[in-house]
Order: structure tokens, then C-alpha cells, then sequence
């Protein structure tokens, strides 16, 4: 007999908390997994994927990456691999990330497809992001389900830190968590990462205090990504590459590094402008909007570029945030530290 379908993230029956569907239940015939919490998405593929091998081993599973990372997963080969009938397992996964880059014409293939199911396949559609409107109404229609996972913002993030804790089996103070946040950024994936971590050094039924984030959590957002700057103006593209190898490590997306780098550019790009039109260094300094500090290492740092390197290092980092959006044949990450090493004047060649 067959029951209600089932969340792979939480693989919990629908009356436990923080969950609404079955474990013991049959997966349903079609999800559409969306929304801007990495982590929660990511946690899902985890657990389809584990319940995928535990069913009927890796053969069972099967899944569509973008190339590279770039574009969009191969809606051709989704297609092909909805009617095959697998000798192996008894139930076929197949797993398609990244479908809100899916050309009109490829959703209404897929939307047309996924009406003819085969009882024995789960398809799983991932978008981060809104979800295609077009895919959310085929999976509705053949009887899957909608699963939106959206990262909270401002100061609910702090309440979801303290609650995600509770769920690892320690608890998070809300100072701590408030700390957590200012020190590592909004990014889902880093904080859940974070957590994680920490639930080990807590143990179970374990405290972390403000304190105890103060003494082991370095500020590895705001902090690092001046560094990254700084680097760039500098001149010095393995420190900025280093830089930004551990900024991805620890969870931040590569737009988001392109948007708070650009910004600073442009910031450091006016002000340099402004010496060599002849304003004073302090006229200068005070009109970044920065603690005056941080200003005044910024106005020297400026002493060591020219006008033309500096517009050079912006129009870098400017091509970068179009290669993001699907300009590049290869994947953010390596478009990310090549549009780096080019921006810290490297002209070789990668």
C-alpha cells in the first residue's frame, strides 16, 4: 500500500517537527526542489542520495550537473533517461540540479514529459532560486510535490541559527548565534558549515556561548574580502587567489564576492581619481565612508597603482560578474581566480 510522498531533506513522518512527510512512505513521483538556502538544498541531495544506494545502490541514482559548472544541466539527456527502464534497481532516481537556467523551450519538454512518469522513476528537479513556474505546475500536476527552502534574513537568521543548534542536539546562545552571523556573513552553506563544527566541539547536550564563538571563530567575511581587495591593489595575485580559495572553502558564492569586490573597486577607483585630479589625501580619505583607518590604509595602498591598473582590476572583476551570468565556457570558480590573477595585473595567459 502505498503512502504519502516524502521530503528528502528531513525524511521525517509528517507529524514530527520541522517536518510534514513520511519516512517510511514511498518517495513520490516528482519534486521541485528551489529556493536560496544552500545548505538546506544541499542536504537534500544528501539524503536522496543515501537513500538512493541504500534502495538499490549506485546504479539507482543518476544525475545532471551544469558542465563544469556553467549553463544548465543537459535537458536532452534528462529526457532520453525518463523512459529507460533500469535491469538493476527497482526504483530510478534522476536528479537534474540547476533547472531554473533551462531554456523556455526545454521546460515545456521536460513540463510534457513528466506527465508519462514511469511508476518505478523519481525525477527530482533542483533550482536555486524561484522556482520555473512552468516545472512547478508539472510536478503539482502529476502528483509530486513543491519543496521551498528559502535562507531567512535580517534578524531571523539569529532565531534559525539558535533552532538548527537545537536540532544538532547543543544549544546556541543568541548572542553567539548574533556573533556567528557577524563574523562569517549571511551565506546558509558557511553557517551551517559552522554549526557543524561546532555541534562536534560542543558534544551532545553541549552550551556555545558568545565567548566561546569570540575565541573560535575568526571573522572570515568582511575581513577577507578587504584582504582580497587589498591583494588586488597590491598587485599580488597568488595572495588574492589564496584569499579567495578560502572564501569559496568556507561556503561564499562566487556573485556575492564579485558584488562586495566591485564595489570596493569602484570605491577605490573614485578616490584615485580625486588624488590625481589634485583633492587633498584627507579630503579624500573622508568622503570614502569608511572608518577613518581603513581609510587612510586605502589612500596609501592607492599610492602603489596607477589610474589605468586600478581601471584595468574593475573592468576584470566587471567581466567576471557576465561570465557568472553564463558568458564563459568554464565554471565560476576557475572564471573567478583567472579574472583575479588578471586583475592583479597577471597578463600570462592561465
Amino acid at each position: 500500500m502505498s503512502g504519502p510522498p516524502i521530503d528528502p531533506v528531513t525524511m521525517g513522518p509528517a507529524s514530527a517537527p520541522g517536518s510534514r512527510l513520511g519516512r517510511v512512505a514511498e518517495l513520490g513521483p516528482a519534486y521541485l526542489i528551489s529556493g536560496t538556502d544552500e545548505a538546506k538544498i544541499a542536504q537534500a541531495r544528501t539524503r536522496l542520495r543515501a537513500r538512493a544506494e541504500e534502495e538499490g545502490g549506485g546504479a539507482s541514482l543518476e544525475i545532471f550537473e551544469p558542465l563544469e559548472g556553467r549553463g544548465a544541466p543537459d535537458s536532452e539527456a534528462f529526457l532520453a533517461a525518463l523512459p529507460a527502464i533500469s535491469l538493476i534497481a527497482a526504483r530510478r532516481y534522476l536528479v537534474a540540479n540547476g533547472v531554473e537556467r533551462w531554456r523556455a523551450a526545454e521546460q515545456d519538454a521536460v513540463a510534457t514529459a513528466l506527465g508519462s512518469l514511469d511508476p518505478d522513476t523519481t525525477a527530482v528537479l533542483i533550482a536555486h532560486g524561484k522556482a520555473p513556474a512552468k516545472l512547478a505546475g508539472a510536478v503539482e500536476a502529476c502528483g509530486g510535490e513543491l519543496l521551498a527552502y528559502e535562507a531567512p534574513r535580517g534578524r531571523a537568521i539569529g532565531g534559525h541559527l539558535v533552532a538548527e543548534a537545537a536540532a544538532r542536539g547543543f544549544e546556541l546562545e543568541p548572542a553567539a548565534a548574533k556573533l556567528l552571523v557577524e563574523r562569517l556573513g549571511p551565506s546558509p552553506l558557511r553557517l551551517s558549515n559552522e554549526l557543524d563544527r561546532l555541534a562536534l566541539w560542543a558534544g551532545d547536550g553541549g552550551e556555545v556561548g558568545a565567548v566561546d564563538v569570540e575565541a573560535m571563530v575568526s571573522d572570515a567575511s568582511e575581513a577577507a574580502i578587504w584582504s582580497l581587495s587589498d591583494a588586488l591593489l597590491e598587485r599580488d595575485p597568488e595572495r588574492a587567489v589564496s584569499i579567495a580559495e578560502r572564501l569559496l572553502a568556507q561556503g561564499e558564492n562566487v556573485t556575492g564576492l564579485v558584488y562586495s569586490l566591485a564595489s570596493r573597486l569602484r570605491g577605490a577607483h573614485a578616490a584615485l581619481a580625486a588624488l590625481e585630479a589634485g583633492r587633498p589625501a584627507k579630503q579624500v580619505e573622508s568622503g570614502l565612508g569608511m572608518h577613518p583607518y581603513a581609510a587612510k590604509q586605502l589612500v596609501a595602498r592607492l599610492k602603489r597603482i596607477s589610474l589605468e591598473e586600478l581601471r584595468a582590476a574593475t573592468t576584470a572583476i566587471a567581466d567576471l560578474e557576465v561570465w557568472c551570468r553564463g558568458g564563459a565556457d568554464y565554471g565560476d570558480e576557475l572564471a573567478f581566480t583567472l579574472a583575479l590573477r588578471r586583475a592583479a595585473g597577471t597578463t600570462a595567459a592561465a
